[in-house]
């Protein structure tokens, strides 16, 4: 049983020692008074965090601003109140930040807009390391927001851009606590919707201006405004700096959605989404020892209904994953399989809700094997149907079943079922159970089904333990004994010591 400890209680304070030795100390000085244009006066920067997570109010737009990265001169945003105060967690721990970051909040009927001015004394200094869409956002200047829809204060939706304009979008799951594994772990970055951004650099620093419709989200039904949870992070790279909304502390990242603030007056739409997609795929040959020409055609779909604003329904038939991206290349030396994300589209959503195990090592759902043969050659998919999402406030459900086509000589056809129910509770907790059956049917007097059943759970305890574990089994014909597992890990996770038993 593995025992890791560390012990860090002065890095923040040697961090702030070496900067202020390179003459970097002017990054930690109180920040000008913020100017708020709707009121037409300076509001004092307060000199602590607050003690209690900050609330912001959601403007109805009169409509949908031009997104072209001028914030301030747009007059969709005149008249709307924007929120700023943002707290330092590097390199001086609870300073306010050292440049002064206004965010618009606001919507119409069809999207939430987001409007970000990233004040900078130095617009020449601003860092913009990568382009590309979900390249990662900590070696730049960035700018993220976490939105909790359901206020559950466990999961999220990430948004985040760079002076660049990149889109990042990912899923948080349990505060991604978990190692990323193939269902998704605690932080889904393969998870992309669909949503806009554009930004500017300008004299005053940089500005972006994000649209993020109300299709791409999933929230709980109601009348009436909601609330959400909601944090925002600026990134200022040449000063090393991290700065929150809401105020964390420097053992924590923007996924941890129960110190999250709150916005509030959104009245969002309760709709229901239908997204298909299609494809046809033909092919002739002729010539060469053929006598005529050849045919050979494909034709499938993708569906993607809202049962409601929070439970998802995915169908798939005749199923073509061609156009998903292709997985690096891993040269595996040792007698280990090598792991690789999921990244079809099909399996993405509240991936994170299914992962059940040790990421990497035990997982008792593992999306990836459903297509694919023992030899590692492709299985078509017939078809398959896969609900998830939540009922209620606090139960989160998924059921999926999936239907391969046989490979002659070498692999039957299977059927795939999984059930899975986790329901939340307060303080970081949660209990869940899940159900995995692969069903290969009877071959040559053969039955060819494996089942597994699992219980889960996570235990918060205070605001710096957490305890985690599951109890699993398994049922296949023919083999008896080592046919269980189960994992019991605690953890302790403060300013000053991280601890690790299990």
């Amino acid at each position: 049983m593995p025992f890791r400890v560390s012990h860090s209680p002065l890095s923040s304070w040697c961090a702030g020692l070496l900067l202020a030795a390179c003459g970097a100390s002017a990054i930690a000085a109180t920040p000008e008074p913020a100017h708020d244009p709707a009121l037409g006066q300076l509001v004092e920067a307060p000199a602590e965090p607050p003690d209690t997570p900050p609330v912001a109010r959601a403007a109805a737009l009169s409509g949908a601003p031009t997104l072209d990265g001028d914030v301030l001169s747009d007059p969709v945003w005149r008249g709307v109140r924007p929120t700023t105060g943002f707290w330092q967690v590097r390199p001086f721990e609870g300073r306010p930040a050292s440049q002064r970051t206004e965010v618009y909040l606001g919507y119409t009927d069809e999207a939430l807009y987001i409007g970000v001015v990233c004040y900078d004394d130095n617009p020449a200094g601003i860092i913009v390391a990568d382009s590309r869409r979900d390249s990662p956002l900590d070696e730049t200047d960035s700018f993220q927001v976490i939105i909790d829809a359901f206020r559950d204060r466990q999961n999220g939706f990430v948004f985040g851009t760079n002076p660049a304009g990149i889109e990042y979008d990912g899923q948080v799951t349990k505060e991604g606590t978990a190692q990323f594994g193939s269902g998704g772990g605690g932080f889904n970055l393969n998870w992309d919707t669909t949503w806009r951004v554009e930004t500017a650099i300008t004299g005053i620093g940089w500005i972006a201006e994000m649209e993020i419709p109300f299709r791409s989200l999933r929230y709980g039904n109601g009348d009436g405004p909601q609330t959400w949870g909601i944090n925002f992070q600026r990134n200022i790279r040449r000063n090393n700096e991290i700065a929150f909304w809401s105020p964390l502390s420097r053992q924590h990242s923007i996924y941890r959605v129960s110190d999250a603030g709150t916005v509030e007056g959104l009245a969002v739409p309760a709709q229901r989404n239908l997204k298909l997609v299609p494809y046809v795929l033909g092919r002739a040959n002729r010539g060469g020892e053929l006598s005529g020409t050849e045919y050979d055609e494909e034709v499938g779909a993708d569906i993607k209904y809202s049962l409601t604003p929070s439970l998802t329904l995915d169908l798939t038939w005749n199923t073509d994953f061609a156009q998903v991206e292709a997985d690096e290349l891993v040269v595996n030396l040792d007698r280990f399989s090598v792991f690789f994300p999921e990244k079809r589209p099909f399996f993405l959503e509240n991936a994170g809700q299914f992962a059940v195990g040790t990421p990497e090592q035990l997982e008792l759902f593992f999306s990836r094997r459903i297509g694919i043969t023992a030899s590692g050659a492709p299985q078509p998919i017939e078809g398959g149907a896969r609900v998830s999402g939540k009922i209620g406030e606090r139960t989160n459900v998924g059921l999926l079943h999936m239907r391969t086509e046989a490979v002659d000589g070498s692999t039957p056809s299977n059927d795939y079922s999984v059930a899975r129910i986790n329901q939340e509770l307060p303080n970081r907790s949660a209990l869940g159970a899940i159900y995995v059956e692969r069903d290969g049917g009877d071959t040559a007097g053969e039955d060819r089904k494996n089942l597994t059943y699992a219980v889960d759970g996570r235990l918060g305890i205070g605001d710096d333990g957490l305890v985690t574990g599951f109890l699993a089994k398994t049922e296949t014909p023919g083999m008896r004994g080592d046919d269980h597992a189960f994992s019991l890990i605690g953890q302790y996770n403060s300013e000053r010591w991280s601890n690790s038993l299990g």
